[in-house]
């Protein structure tokens, strides 16, 4: 019987192998220098009270050229440190949002835009479960990102 379970179990694990397309760890491409996107969102009353918290490391439309193009606007007006780890260099962005509702409505994503020329496009998206926020609530996004240098 262990002899079986342990064929079984070979088996799995050269099937998923083989018939899987997710990659688990992928190395960045040269244009691609975004390894890390974090994001907290909290809704607060219109009396200061949390009333919730989420945060996801898990996006939707990611636009790695755009968010890097926004990343240069930023770092060219502030000064933005460069860390080193293991002879890794690297720049972290926290990008705040904020925004506040006016009436009754579902909010249910936050968004990464970034204006170009008048037009604004969504660079990054995320998106969960939807709550009803009223009058008076304010809704902060934190993005936190980090590039190579």
């Amino acid at each position: 019987m262990k002899k079986v379970s342990y064929v079984l179990c070979i088996f799995s694990i050269i099937a998923f192998s083989v018939f899987t397309s997710e990659a688990f760890a992928q190395i960045s491409q040269p244009e691609d220098n975004i390894f890390f996107i974090f994001i907290q969102v909290t809704l607060r009353n219109s009396d200061g009270q949390l009333i919730t918290y989420l945060e996801s490391q898990k996006f939707s439309n990611v636009d790695n050229k755009m968010i890097n193009d926004s990343l240069d606007y930023f770092s060219s007006s502030t000064e933005i440190p460069i860390f080193q780890l293991n002879d890794i260099k690297f720049q972290v962005f926290i990008i705040e949002t904020y925004t506040e509702f006016d009436s009754n409505t579902m909010f249910g994503n936050a968004y990464y835009d970034v204006t170009i020329d008048d037009q604004t496009y969504t660079a990054a998206q995320f998106q969960f479960d939807s709550f009803l926020t009223s009058p008076g609530d304010e809704a902060t996004a934190v993005w936190t990102i980090a590039r190579l240098v």
